[in-house]
């Protein structure tokens, strides 16, 4: 787990430091809000405005953990009216995956020529070979997603939709190519 200060100095400039990387034994919302806690502690702070996490439930009884331990020692800005904040990057995250969902099959599809593309060396030249005849530049039309980032889906179907006749070039000559289920369609593309 990492924690990080955000204050704004006597002069209004808007600070971030990076406090502690600790690890939890469990994710357990006490032995999260003890860690934050502990880490709070060491540096000296005693008061809370917010405190910023995913939508585990298991940050919830970390948030109740210390309103508990901060309240009784008058450690919450505005009686912790705005302790409980939640990220909106993980919301947003959320939010894309679920739309996602409807494309799945398309995004399978398009993932996996991608991916035979970048399996082999040769596959990889002659798919450049193609590009470069398309005057096609094949640069970051290649990339793979990561399943966490939605935002890696984006940019690998971006630039795969770019390079979508070298694809299509590549079904036409290669014999090997994915199996007819997984080969994108015209459908997938749009």
């Amino acid at each position: 787990m990492v924690i990080t200060a955000h204050f704004i100095d006597d002069d209004w400039n808007l600070h971030k430091r990076i406090l502690n990387f600790c690890q939890v034994a469990n994710h357990k919302g006490d032995t999260i809000g003890r860690a934050i806690e502990k880490c709070l502690e060491g540096w000296g702070i005693d008061r809370l405005f917010t405190v910023t996490v995913d939508n585990a439930s298991s940050n919830d009884v970390a948030i109740a953990y210390l309103i508990k331990k901060f309240k009784g020692r008058n450690g919450l800005v505005l009686d912790g009216e705005f302790i409980h904040i939640r990220c909106c990057a993980h919301i947003l995250n959320l939010i894309v995956s679920d739309a996602l969902k409807d494309l799945h099959v398309s995004i399978i599809r398009i993932r996996n020529a991608v991916k035979y593309v970048r399996s082999s060396p040769a596959r990889l030249q002659i798919f450049k070979d193609f590009a470069k005849e398309d005057k096609m530049s094949t640069k970051n039309c290649l990339t793979m997603d990561v399943p966490t980032r939605w935002n890696s889906t984006f940019t690998m179907l971006d630039g795969a939709i770019k390079c979508q006749k070298t694809f299509e070039r590549l079904e036409e000559h290669d014999p090997s190519y994915l199996p007819k289920d997984d080969i994108p369609t015209t459908e997938d593309w749009e």
